[in-house]
């Protein structure tokens, strides 16, 4: 799917794509960011310091197109599973259970974008200080939309959580806390603080 289109899709009215796959997207900028600056550091010798976490950050990262779109995909499909759910009749005595099912698969795809955004989060910590300064600012913007995918993977989780089953409501609740924590000592480093 190009820009031009993918923006229009967002852009159309319908349920799907919206802000969790959007965030898929936000993820995957970010990471290509962070790949940019990886393979300008590895150009020259004088930033030989950032040469070994680049090239981790490229193999860590080698499936990051994949990555996003298939989560863009996911997002669209498990908002789709909830709103059929929906469609059940109120006395089919299997529509609570498709709506909390649904909800699961709702919460756990933008679980799994925190998650991504954590791992790529750490990965650019190991690089920052050590990259070609002459990208900083991409650097900066790379982690700027880490931190914005995490945001938008958390908000996703927290709206689900109302519509889960007691037992997947305490696990979801305490993996997203585990998630969140880690970023929350992450992002500040990679970002400068984010502020203007």
């Amino acid at each position: 799917m190009d820009v031009e289109n993918m923006l229009k899709s967002i852009s159309d009215g319908t349920p799907t794509p919206g802000g969790g796959a959007v965030g898929w997207i936000v993820l995957g900028q970010g990471t290509a960011l962070l790949r940019m600056v990886s393979n300008l550091t590895l150009k020259s010798k004088k930033w030989s310091g950032g040469h070994d976490p680049s090239r981790t950050i490229l193999d860590a990262t080698a499936d990051f197109e994949s990555r996003a779109t298939v989560g863009y995909d996911a997002d669209c499909h498990a908002y789709e599973s909830v709103v059929n759910a929906y469609k059940l009749p109120e006395e089919n005595q299997e529509r609570q259970r498709g709506i909390e099912s649904a909800s699961l698969l709702a919460a756990e795809v933008p679980l799994e974008l925190m998650e991504a955004a954590l791992e790529i989060s750490l990965l650019s910590k190991g690089l920052f200080g050590l990259h070609n300064k002459n990208a900083h600012s991409d650097l900066i913007s790379s982690g700027l939309l880490l931190k914005t995918a995490a945001i938008i993977g958390s908000k996703n989780v927290k709206a689900n959580i109302p519509y889960l089953s007691d037992e997947d409501s305490v696990g979801v609740k305490a993996r997203h806390e585990e998630v969140r924590m880690g970023l929350m000592d992450v992002i500040p480093m990679i970002t400068e603080g984010g502020g203007l």
